[in-house]
């Protein structure tokens, strides 16, 4: 990531994020025991697991929203929960996130949630604002008759069209995203894999998905690993994945 300084054994290593021993219980239940992960830097890599395994919960562990009760998750070789407070705030200036239910902020404009990263983390002018958050509407063909109505009068569709514009318009290095095809047009799937996909492999990007949609999972993937009983059971090349995952439906 360009502000922050890099830890030369991850660089050697071409490892962006690593999570070790993770542990995790919500109400009483346990999600994880001992997951560990690592997350190369320049891939597209998609966790695929069933609805209630536990892969919203991971994301925003793995992306420092949320502590895990052991273990620990470094992202460029510094340890999420012992950073420094101006170390991490550099940090999200270079992530973007797009949860399930998109998050956009309920009592702010499409238009100003958009915008929002870069008034946070920039001291660009307003004209400068508003031509990097009209690039990006416009990648994702978010409707600009939406630019000044509050999230709640829009599909969901079109929230999360708003939510990716919002996590791409800093042009982030690393990228977070859960089920970013739950509850789209097949047409709006397909867009948004191809923006994705095209953005990753112009700027080196790293792209961290969770799903349960295999579909959109084989499409856009370039490693997949299978999240059930609280681990990593199984990762590799996407084409492998998914050869072993008809497999396992079949069976």
């Amino acid at each position: 990531m360009r502000s922050v300084a890099k830890n030369p054994l991850m660089s050697f290593m071409d490892i962006i994020l690593e999570a070790r021993d993770i542990s995790f219980r919500f109400d009483r239940r346990e999600i994880f025991q001992g997951l560990n992960f690592r997350l190369r830097r320049g891939e597209i890599y998609v966790v695929l697991g069933a609805s209630g395994s536990g892969k919203s919960v991971l994301l925003k562990i793995l992306s420092g929203l949320r502590a895990p009760e052991k273990g620990s998750v470094e992202i460029e070789g510094i340890d999420l929960s012992t950073g420094s407070r101006e170390t991490i705030h550099a940090l999200r200036a270079e992530m973007g996130f797009v949860f399930q239910d998109a998050a956009l902020i309920s009592n702010m404009s499409i238009y100003d949630n958009v915008a929002l990263p870069l008034r946070y983390h920039t001291r660009l002018g307003e004209a400068e604002v508003q031509a990097r958050v009209s690039e990006k509407m416009t990648l994702f063909e978010v409707d600009r008759k939406f630019d000044r109505s509050i999230p709640a009068l829009l599909s969901l569709e079109m929230r999360k069209r708003a939510a990716l514009a919002r996590a791409l318009v800093l042009d982030p290095a690393l990228l977070f995203l859960d089920e970013p095809a739950t509850g789209l047009s097949t047409e709006a799937d397909r867009l948004i894999t191809r923006v994705l996909k095209d953005y990753q492999q112009k700027g080196g990007a790293t792209i961290l998905v969770v799903t349960s949609e295999w579909p959109s999972a084989f499409a856009i993937a370039q490693r997949i690993g299978f999240l059930e009983n609280g681990r990593i059971v199984a990762e590799g090349p996407a084409r492998e994945m998914e050869a072993e995952f008809n497999k396992r439906i079949q069976s």
